[in-house]
Order: structure tokens, then C-alpha cells, then sequence
């Protein structure tokens, strides 16, 4: 017994040891440090980051995009402090994570753009949660009304926006959710506080390097529950069940109803920016039919006979491809480049919602 107990000693110690030397290691390495969510209550609804900090963010386990994110005074990333009383007209951008753009530099990112292009005439602040849907954006558009009353608001629509803004497909903690109320839909928060063992956590390299490079939990539900292949059209399943497109679209019209209260807008104010199918976009052709296809029509039409304004990336991505042959997204990651936000930003300013001052 006393051998086995110093072998397993010896085995502990060496494991122990191991696990340090990797420690330090990756300390020498761009691992993703985490934006480290606040909690979400009563008191503090809307999600956001640790404000006032600057850290790494990068993705996959070769570190092959990598990016330096600064949460500003609001917890959001932005290289600006925000000033409720700043006196400038301002214009508010809300979205999930291609709006939080952990993977772009600040000043190539839409927002960050205007705010040069614009910086005299107006301010330009972003609010961006990744995983946000519709539902979180109505929540967003409360909070920015309330704290900064701004005078245009954007909010970029992707793929996956419409059907997870329903508790009944997603129900992530920290987030806003319609959820069924007879025969109409609520709106409903769902908590978040951060348990002490993630706060602890997260300053450990290794813990991160496996949660947020290696992102090793969807590995493992991968190996042991393999999912099943499905067509993608705007990072979402493209399959047109009658059941799931239903759902969406009583959840795009409660979100259009919504709006202008929650912005504090009319609708006039307000642009909905709407992602192409940018494996039509290259391919030269509409987009094909799909989920994604069938919400983004319902949506711009929707959004139109409400009079809110909109803007449809596909012809405008697909016109820049043409011109120049560069695709909007990184190579290993859906999200847009800088390339997708500069052609982003261009048409925003030439569609005149957020002209330069005369």
C-alpha cells in the first residue's frame, strides 16, 4: 500500500507539474482571454462585459485569428467611452456578434468607421452581445433609448436572429426571449450571474486556451453525439420547416410592433440591415431558396409597409464582388472581415440615413 500511495503521489505531482508548465506557457501566447459577461438582473438588464478592460481575443486552437478588443466604460467593446450628456446627435448601432466584432479591429468595424467618417457631425456608439436576437435587440433598444436617446438607430440582422428569438428554440442565460402569452408573445429576461468557480476560472490560461480556442465542450458533444448534417444558409439550418418558419414569423412581427416604443423612434429613424446569402453572393446568383431567404423577404417586406428603413447586403456585397473579387468573411470564420464592414459602411452613408454635416 505504501508504494501505491507513492506512486500515485508521484503521478499526481507529475500531472500537477505538467499542467503548470502549460500554464506558463500559454501565458506567452495570444490565448482568448474572455470578455468576461456581468451579470444580468433586475438592476442590470441588459448583458454586457467587464467594462474598462482590454484583452485577447482569438479563435482556434492555432491561435490563427487573433485581436486585441477593448470593453469601454459600458462594458461594450468600442475604443470610445460612452457620455450620456456628450451633446452630439447620436447614432446607435445594435447587434450580436457581428456588431460586438471581437475578431475586427475597432477602427475597421462598421461603427468604428462612421465614427471617423462622421466624427464632428455625429457620435457613433455600438452595442453588440453575441448570440443576441431579435428579442435581446428590443431589450438593447430600451436600454440605449433610456441611457443616450439617440436619433438613428441600425440594428444588423443575420441568419439565426429569427427563430432563437423564441424561448422554445434557445434559452441561453442573459439574454431577452419571446416567450407565449395567449395568443400574443412577451417579452421575458433570463437571468446571469457568473458562478465563483467561472470567476476564478477564467484567469487561468489553460481553462480558457480549452473553453474558448479549442472550445473542447463542443468537441466532445460532437464525438459522443455527432450532429447531424444539415444545408446552411446565413449560419443557419436552411431547412424551411413549416413549424420553425411560423414560429419566426410571429417573431419578426412582435419585434417590428415593438420597435419604435422600445427605440424611442419612429420608424423612419430606424434601419434594419440585412445580411446576404453570401454563398449567392459568389455564385452570382438571388438568393436560393432557404430559411434564411424566406425570413429575409418576410422581413424587408414587413419592415417596408411599417415604414422603417432597410438595407439589403446582397445586391450591394454582390455588386463589390464583382467589382473586386473579395469575399466579406474570414477564411475560417463566418463573420465579416474588415472588408464586410467597409461595404457595410459604404452604403449605409450612401443610403443618407447618417449623412455628413453640409
Amino acid at each position: 500500500m505504501g508504494n501505491i500511495g507513492k506512486n500515485a503521489l508521484t503521478v499526481f505531482g507529475s500531472v500537477l507539474f505538467t499542467l503548470l508548465l502549460v500554464e506558463v506557457a500559454l501565458r506567452f501566447l495570444p490565448v482568448n482571454e474572455g470578455l468576461w459577461a456581468q451579470p444580468v438582473n433586475e438592476s442590470s438588464p441588459v448583458m454586457h462585459f467587464a467594462p474598462d478592460r482590454t484583452s485577447t481575443w482569438s479563435r482556434f486552437a492555432d491561435f490563427s485569428m487573433v485581436n486585441t478588443v477593448h470593453a469601454n466604460n459600458y462594458g461594450f467593446l468600442n475604443d470610445q467611452d460612452y457620455d450620456p450628456q456628450a451633446g452630439q446627435p447620436l447614432i446607435a448601432f445594435i447587434g450580436d456578434s457581428y456588431v460586438e466584432a471581437a475578431m475586427v479591429p475597432y477602427g475597421q468595424t462598421v461603427h468604428g468607421r462612421l465614427a471617423r467618417e462622421l466624427e464632428g457631425s455625429w457620435l457613433v456608439y455600438s452595442f453588440g452581445v453575441s448570440g443576441a436576437p431579435l428579442s435581446q435587440y428590443l431589450a438593447m433598444a430600451r436600454f440605449v433609448r433610456d441611457e443616450f436617446a439617440p436619433e438613428r438607430l441600425y440594428i444588423i440582422v443575420v441568419g439565426n436572429d429569427f427563430d432563437e428569438s423564441l424561448l422554445k428554440y434557445k434559452s441561453l442565460p442573459g439574454l431577452h426571449y419571446f416567450d407565449e402569452d395567449g395568443d400574443s408573445l412577451r417579452l421575458v429576461r433570463r437571468d446571469y450571474s457568473p458562478s465563483l468557480a467561472l470567476r476564478i476560472a477564467r484567469h487561468s490560461r489553460l481553462f480558457m486556451y480549452l473553453m474558448t480556442n479549442v472550445q473542447i465542450t463542443h468537441a466532445l458533444s460532437d464525438l459522443f453525439a455527432p450532429p447531424q448534417a444539415a444545408r446552411l444558409q446565413g449560419n443557419t439550418d436552411a431547412s424551411t420547416d413549416a413549424q420553425r418558419v411560423d414560429d419566426s414569423i410571429r417573431a419578426t412581427d412582435a419585434f417590428l410592433a415593438m420597435l419604435p416604443q422600445a427605440a424611442g423612434l419612429d420608424p423612419k429613424d430606424i434601419c434594419l440591415i440585412v445580411d446576404a446569402v453570401r454563398p449567392d453572393v459568389y455564385a452570382a446568383e438571388t438568393p436560393s431558396d432557404g430559411y434564411f431567404s424566406w425570413m429575409r423577404d418576410h422581413l424587408l417586406a414587413s419592415a417596408q409597409a411599417g415604414g422603417f428603413r432597410t438595407i439589403d447586403l446582397h445586391p450591394v456585397f454582390r455588386q463589390d464582388f464583382i467589382r473586386d473579387g473579395i469575399p466579406f468573411e474570414y477564411p475560417r470564420d463566418g463573420h465579416w472581415s474588415g472588408h464586410g464592414h467597409a461595404a457595410c459602411a459604404r452604403e449605409i452613408l450612401r443610403d443618407g440615413i447618417a449623412p455628413r454635416a453640409p
